[in-house]
């Protein structure tokens, strides 16, 4: 019985041994380093997330006013029988192309 109690005991203690022994607690440590050095890096791809979901809505109400506006001018233009109307409309198109372009970009580069 004593042979089996110390047994028990050594196995005990070479157990806890390899369980928290000096490389293991490398490890550990080392693990939670770079959870320390890879918490900003999550940090500012969220922050570059929010960033680009502000850049999107911006864009979108930028383009509504220029469409309304713009759209009410020419039509306004044109009513009036204005020569430069077409000329404007066609700028006025370009513009849009522009603000669908740039919003093209945005979401291919910012998810």
């Amino acid at each position: 019985m004593k042979t089996m109690k110390k047994n028990f005991q050594q196995d005990h203690v070479s157990n806890s041994h390899v369980l928290f022994g000096k490389s293991n607690y490398k490890t550990i440590i080392f693990s939670m380093m770079m959870l320390l050095v890879s918490s900003p890096i999550f940090a500012v791809d969220a922050q570059i997330t929010t960033w680009g979901d502000i850049v999107k809505t911006s864009l979108d109400a930028a383009v509504a006013v220029f469409a309304v506006v713009g759209g009410f001018l020419i039509f306004i233009q044109y009513m009036q029988g204005n020569e430069q109307a077409q000329k404007n409309l066609i700028r006025f198109v370009i513009g849009l192309g522009v603000f669908g372009l740039a919003e093209l970009i945005l979401v291919v580069f910012i998810p």
